[in-house]
This record gives structure tokens, C-alpha cells and sequence, in this order.
């Protein structure tokens, strides 16, 4: 008798006619779905096999079928996993190479858009604008990557293609690092949420002082030490912004896009913030230390001003 195991907990049912497993998953995995949960993976007899192999495998020679739940998070998490995974291997492939097989290009061409759609997807559930965002801070944008990926794994015909080819590769590389890492912050308990975002309004000063630093030391020479605050500066908004995201996201039941304060809407708040962060990158690219310090020295401390209201009123609301 086959014993069925959601999450090491057994399965209290019984079959229904089904004959092989390929029958008996898509029942379970209705149910599962039918509950807003997701199947992440499983394994029959202890050993994993693809779906495709189920409905040759009878019910009478299985022992155990073990299924593992999870959230969409979950899901999303296995899947930038195994994107990550692929984008190691094709990089590895690639190097120091002048072509590709046959077999490799038909790869590629399943490959490339399976990266595409799955960054998509989770960029969507975060509420990220790709276009505004440039993983190594300067260059293209994430939408610009994913097009020219796309239209460089076509035709990867010569070394200077590959290499072409290879730096778009990297980039995706940073982004799903930072897609990770947007992840984790969706995945902290409500309350670590809501320290981070109630710490950025507390150290408000600290924060629009250590963005104008960023243009004193540059206007001093010292180009390294103002990097880093910069970097260091950035990658704090940009964990606020994920955390906000979060608590909009679980807190669905409020009107978020009503949220107002006189004139101005969160909404246009954050999007001319991302906007702005992308004007400093573009500047920085161009090595123009006279524009990127005006936006650092005028253009964002306002902004922020702006945005540390918001965040008080999000909190309240949550708090309620």
C-alpha cells in the first residue's frame, strides 16, 4: 500500500481509482492549489523523477510518494535557485569559446527565455520597474539586459558575440543576487518589517547627511570613501523599499494607493525616488561628479523629506 507525505506529515486519504502516480499528483496538486499552496517538488520511493515519468509508474510498485508544499515565495525562491544554476552553466560553457554546437544553440533557445520570463515574473510580485534599475549602478537597465540577451543568444556566431554575450550574463548574475536579497526581506516576520522601515524614519537625518557626504568627499577628491557611503547609502533605501513592499503586499485588506499626503501620492514618491537613484547611477557612469553631486546634494534630501512622512503614515496604519 502506497503511503502519500505532505511535508514529512502523512496524507490521511485514500485513492480513488487512480492507477499511476502521474493521475494520483494531478489530484493531490488540485487539492494543494485549491488551498493557495504550491508544489515545489517530490520524490517517489526516496529518488526524484520528472513529471513526465509519472503516469509509467504504477501505484501497486510505490511505496512512498513524498510531495513539499510551500508559498508562492517558496516557489519563486526553487525557481531563481535553478535560474542561477543555468546562468553558472552557460557562463562556464561559454568562456574563452569562438561558437556553439548545434545542440547548445537549441539550448539556448529554450534557456534564454525560461531566464527572461522567470525574472519577469518575480519582478512583477515585487513591484520592481525593470527599466529602472542597473545592476552594476551603471550602464544598462535590467529591461535593456534581458532584450539584448535575447537578441545576443541568437546569433552567437564569434568570440566578440560570446563575450558580448557573457557580460549580459553577468549582470543578470548581480540582479538575481539582488532579487535574492529582495526576497529574504519579503520573507522576514512583520515585526522585523516594520523595524526597518520605523529605524530609516528615526535615523532620517543620518541618512539625508551621509547621501550629501557622499558629495563632499567627492568634491574633496576622496572618490573611494565617497563610493562607499554612496553604496552603503543606496543599499539601505533599497532594503526600506523591499520592506515596504512587503508590508503593502501583506496588508492588501488597506487602500495603499489612496495614500496621500496634501498633493502628493506614495506611488509618485517612490517612483520619482527609483528615478532619481537611476539619474545618479547615469551620472556616476558618465563620471559627471557636478550632476550626480547636484542630485545628491538637492534633489534627493528633498525627496526623501518627502518620503519620511509616508513611512510614518504606513506604520500607523499597520499599527492599527
Amino acid at each position: 500500500m502506497m503511503n502519500i507525505y505532505i511535508n514529512e506529515q502523512q496524507l490521511d486519504t485514500k485513492l480513488d481509482g487512480e492507477t499511476n502516480l502521474g493521475q494520483v499528483l494531478d489530484e493531490i496538486q488540485k487539492w494543494i492549489e485549491s488551498n493557495g499552496k504550491y508544489l515545489r517538488h517530490f520524490t517517489v520511493n526516496g529518488k526524484e523523477l520528472n513529471r513526465s515519468d509519472l503516469n509509467a509508474v504504477g501505484v501497486d510498485e510505490t511505496e512512498r510518494l513524498d510531495l513539499f508544499v510551500g508559498e508562492e515565495l517558496d516557489v519563486i525562491e526553487d525557481s531563481l535557485w535553478e535560474v542561477d544554476n543555468y546562468v553558472d552553466k552557460v557562463g562556464s560553457t561559454l568562456v574563452g569559446r569562438d561558437s556553439l554546437t548545434e545542440k547548445e544553440t537549441e539550448d539556448l533557445k529554450e534557456g534564454i527565455p525560461w531566464i527572461i520570463s522567470m525574472i519577469r515574473t518575480t519582478t512583477k510580485l515585487l513591484n520592481l520597474n525593470l527599466n529602472l534599475i542597473q545592476p552594476m549602478g551603471k550602464g544598462k537597465n535590467v529591461e535593456e539586459i534581458l532584450e539584448s540577451l535575447q537578441n545576443g543568444s541568437e546569433v552567437l556566431d564569434s568570440t566578440k558575440a560570446i563575450e558580448t554575450f557573457l557580460e549580459d550574463l553577468r549582470d543578470v548574475k548581480l540582479f538575481l543576487m539582488d532579487l535574492s536579497t529582495r526576497l529574504a526581506v519579503m520573507r522576514m516576520d512583520e515585526s522585523e518589517l516594520v523595524e526597518i522601515i520605523s529605524r530609516f524614519v528615526e535615523d532620517k537625518d543620518k541618512v539625508i547627511k551621509d547621501f550629501m557626504l557622499v558629495n563632499e568627499n567627492f568634491q574633496s577628491g576622496k572618490d573611494h570613501l565617497a563610493s562607499e557611503i554612496l553604496n552603503d547609502a543606496v543599499g539601505r533605501l533599497t532594503g526600506l523599499m523591499s520592506a515596504l513592499v512587503s508590508v503593502q503586499t501583506r496588508h492588501a485588506e488597506l487602500d495603499w494607493q489612496s495614500l496621500a499626503i496634501e498633493d502628493k501620492k506614495l506611488s509618485d514618491v517612490i517612483v520619482s525616488l527609483n528615478e532619481t537613484l537611476s539619474n545618479i547611477a547615469s551620472a556616476m557612469e558618465k563620471n559627471d561628479i557636478v550632476y550626480a553631486g547636484d542630485i545628491l546634494e538637492y534633489e534627493l534630501p528633498e525627496l526623501l523629506s518627502d518620503f519620511i512622512p509616508f513611512l510614518s503614515l504606513v506604520l500607523e496604519r499597520v499599527a492599527v
